[in-house]
């Protein structure tokens, strides 16, 4: 709709002009006009966006993710895109012994007769890593089989993709000794294998529970410390009961054989549970998860590594299309209300987002989707009205811009009035209504549209009310986007990351289980770290519920300043346990010497929930009342952390070295809160 905008822009001017003349009015002449003047089709549903109201859950950018097998030199060429959507972390399958792979381009292992092992490095890795890191991205490589000097590869009847190696003690040396060519300096995310209810034995059952077990303990042995560790990428019928396992499921089997190996092992690193979907609900995986992980493992969150929203064959049979971005869209967004997920990461970076054709890089529907995602504010509006099966919406806004952006997965139009309400964006200098499609005719250039991505509608608003009207037509299937809000930068999407280096995150999810056994997330509390613009959530939806995220930096600034924002505070503590504050725990070597608590009125100093790393503890060896916290309830706040001041003797020499960690605990039904580090 409207798209004749873009070759005539002294129509949008004369419009402008009349739209500033009619105040209110502009609203209902936006919405009934095209830019000829003739009457828009009749919308067929009325839906109104309040963005004056908060909803649960925010848009959060650190929940996106991107991957794709380390096997094309493409994904060099492809890094400057990300700077375009900015995604949280990218996850790359590296395959042993796929010798063809860039990744492993000279083989980078060779064994001597006398079973010394010789690693190299690699320019590819080397490229890709740096470049990831300049971009403040998370790094997670899936490890999957061993270096061929330790398995018989070459056997034409080997009946699975990656068995266990022959020599699992010399395979897992040989990997540890490699990858602290990579981590030393800048610990990387390992998974350990990928799929292995059918990559190992071929089924899930008690042999592949135990190889998993052996696999997972020996290689994250052989590379820890230097590095995260995560097992293994399970997968949807992971997640069903079976008679052979006990009537647990594989995922239940394979974590309680971890819970023992880690009984045995008490310093055995596991800091992630890795999941793969490709086609299926995500809803039956991620509870799956959750019931394996019970409460003993509350500080190991979900990363969804691999997602695609068909099944294998047709997933590579629709690579690129617009109905690909829309069910995106639509997975993302459950995603974005799984208050233990970490991270929700799209599968196929080149091919499904990014095409080489002829030479020329391809802007996909899926990557111009997640480019809009990227432009949202994080703070969810509502929508109210019926919206027709297979079409989905997500609404957010804030006091630099306002947007909706709405998919259509089926094969017919859908046109609606959408009334967008509280607009705290319309009164800004350069404000401007901007419309974006993706469909055939736009930003999907392997189904004949053309291979730019612009607006099809941009308007000047010079004085619009707070609210208005527009007619937003979604193709079928399709995804139409409508932003307002000043065109200049976004100061918080748009941020960098901190001037320091970024050792790892800590998240801490508040699972409970009910008297059935089912294991749940208390309140849907959420804590998120976003590396990539230094930003920290938390929030709790129910009654009680702990949020909690830490980020932990080397390098830090003598003083750090923190800009804080909160929605739903109540006036004072609901518990014994109530906190609202940011704790500081300073590490000298890997261990946690003194800590700090800087908090407001939301505190009990007689509370007994401990902060799970660091130094622990309920409160914290030093607690500073602050009355900026408290202040953050109105039109937010700046505190300035005296890092240097409060540090132990020697913290500065030591490497400037800090968990950074954000507490939220029992504040009120729909609190939330946001920290700008830097």
């Amino acid at each position: 709709m409207d798209h004749t905008n873009r070759s005539n822009p002294a129509a949008f001017t004369r419009r402008s002009v009349l739209a500033s003349a009619l105040g209110v009015g502009a609203a209902a002449f936006l919405s009934g006009c095209d830019v000829a003047g003739g009457a828009t089709e009749a919308a067929s549903t009325a839906l109104e966006v309040d963005f004056g109201k908060t909803d649960f859950f925010p848009l959060l950018k650190s929940k996106t993710g991107v991957g794709r097998a380390l096997s094309t030199t493409r994904i060099l060429d492809s890094l400057p895109f990300m700077d375009q959507i900015r995604p949280a972390l990218y996850d790359g399958e590296l395959r042993f012994p796929d010798t063809d792979y860039p990744s492993l381009t000279p083989y980078p292992f060779e064994v001597a007769e006398d079973g010394e092992v010789t690693v190299s490095r690699n320019d590819f890795l080397d490229d890709l890593f740096s470049g990831l890191r300049r971009r403040n991205i998370e790094i997670m490589v899936q490890l999957e089989g061993a270096p061929k000097q330790y398995w018989d590869y070459d056997k034409d009847d080997r009946p699975h993709l990656f068995p266990k190696p022959d020599e699992l003690a010399n395979a897992a040396k040989a990997v540890g000794k490699w990858t602290k060519l990579y981590s030393a300096d800048h610990p990387i995310s390992w998974c350990m294998w990928n799929e292995p209810s059918h990559t190992l034995t071929g089924s899930p059952d008690t042999v592949s529970v135990k190889q998993m077990t052996d696999i997972y303990a020996a290689y994250t042995n052989a590379i820890a410390p230097q590095g995260l560790f995560g097992m293994a990428s399970f997968i949807t019928p992971s997640a069903t009961v079976r008679p052979a396992l006990g009537n647990r499921t594989h995922l239940q089997a394979s974590t309680d054989a971890l819970r023992e190996r880690l009984e045995a092992q008490p310093g055995l690193p596991f800091d992630y549970l890795t999941l793969n979907n490709y086609g299926e609900d995500l809803s039956a995986l991620f509870a799956g998860a959750r019931n394996a992980l019970g409460t003993d493992f509350n500080t190991v969150p979900l990363i969804q590594a691999q997602s695609g929203v068909f099944l294998p064959g047709e997933w590579e049979e629709r690579a690129g299309s617009t109905l690909e971005a829309a069910r995106s869209m639509k997975s993302l967004e459950k995603a974005l209300r799984v208050a233990d997920l970490q991270t929700f990461t799209f599968s196929g970076w080149i091919s499904h987002l990014i095409a080489y054709k002829g030479g020329e890089a391809l802007q996909l529907p899926l990557f111009n989707a997640l480019k809009l995602f990227a432009r949202m504010p994080e703070r969810r509006g509502t929508l109210q009205g019926d919206l027709p099966s297979g079409v989905g919406a997500m609404v957010s806004g804030d006091e630099h811009r306002s947007a909706v952006l709405m998919w259509n997965e089926t094969d017919q139009p859908h046109t609606f009035d959408v009334r967008l309400t509280h607009l705290r964006t319309a009164g800004a200098d350069d404000a401007e209504v901007r419309v974006h499609h993706i469909d055939s005719e736009h930003g999907s250039p392997l189904e004949g549209s053309d291979h730019t991505f612009a607006p099809t509608e941009v308007t000047a608003l010079d004085q619009v009310s707070a609210s208005l009207t527009k007619t937003v037509t979604v193709a079928g299937p399709g995804i139409a986007y409508v932003e307002v809000g000043a065109k200049s930068a976004h100061p918080v999407l748009d941020r960098e990351g901190l001037d320091a280096a970024l050792v790892r995150k800590h998240t801490y999810a508040d699972r409970i289980a009910d008297q059935d056994g089912k294991v749940s997330v208390r309140g849907n509390a959420y804590g998120c770290y976003d590396a990539v613009r230094a930003i920290a959530y938390v929030g709790v939806k129910g009654d009680k519920g702990t949020a909690l995220v830490g980020a932990e930096y080397t390098g830090l600034p003598d003083q750090l300043k923190v800009g804080i924002s909160a929605e739903g505070l109540a006036a004072e503590p609901l518990s014994s346990e109530s906190v609202f504050g940011i704790r500081v725990d300073y590490l000298q070597g890997d261990k946690a010497v003194k800590s700090v608590l800087w908090h407001g009125d939301t505190f009990t100093g007689s509370r007994t929930g401990a902060l799970p790393w660091g130094r622990g503890g309920a409160t914290a060896d030093v607690l500073v009342d602050t009355r900026a916290l408290d202040s953050t309830r109105a039109d937010g706040s700046t505190l300035t952390l005296p890092l240097a001041r409060r540090a132990p003797s020697g913290w500065a020499a030591a490497g400037r070295r800090a968990i950074v960690s954000f507490w939220m605990d029992s504040t009120g039904p729909g609190s939330q809160a946001r920290f700008l580090l830097g």
